[in-house]
């Protein structure tokens, strides 16, 4: 319930009414004030919706079962947002480095679709972006697809600005030394 009318309730309070009376409505709020920016940042890690919703979901659980902790520590601090975030990041980097040391399947080489039209060429290099190592895949889904600046996506991954500035320069530099985007991009 709104602490005042008009006002939403900050995240701790919603946390706080979860864990003295168990209510799931407070818990759906911060679902829903949360969920979106979670699943930008775990699908620029991972590139797979699935995937990303998993990993928020994963995050959400972690935030019930943490929640009397949270609550108790919390001097101060309104909103549980940089915190799930973290969690969400993290569980998505777990599921990188599990894929990463699973046997890999026989891969069907795809065949490069025709250059020409602008969408071709997006898509070209959108597939070139996805090959990037993960948080440099990450880093160019958020600054160029969704559009945040680098102290955003610096919060996101857990990074500085400044190191996101480091690694949106090597991102770039590996896709200007990728064969596949010869004639795309200069």
């Amino acid at each position: 319930m709104p602490s005042a009318v008009g006002h939403p309730e900050d995240d701790m309070t919603l946390l706080t009414r979860y864990v003295q009376v168990g209510d799931g409505e407070a818990v759906d709020a911060l679902i829903e004030r949360h969920q979106t920016d979670l699943l930008r940042t775990a699908y620029a890690v991972l590139g797979d919706a699935a995937a990303a919703q998993d990993a928020v979901q994963e995050g959400f659980l972690r935030l019930c079962r943490e929640a009397g902790s949270l609550t108790a520590a919390a001097a101060g601090r309104t909103s549980v947002g940089g915190w799930l975030c973290t969690v969400v990041r993290n569980q998505a980097l777990d599921l990188v480095r599990r894929r990463r040391n699973a046997p890999l399947p026989d891969q069907v080489k795809q065949p490069t679709p025709p250059h020409g039209t602008a969408l071709d060429e997006a898509a070209i290099l959108w597939a070139v972006v996805d090959r990037l190592p993960p948080l440099e895949r990450a880093a160019i889904h958020l600054r160029f697809r969704d559009e945040l600046n680098y102290e955003q996506i610096g919060e996101r991954l857990g990074k500085t600005a400044n190191h996101i500035g480091v690694i949106l320069n090597q991102a770039t530099t590996r896709l200007r030394a990728d064969p596949a985007l010869k004639g795309i991009w200069p």
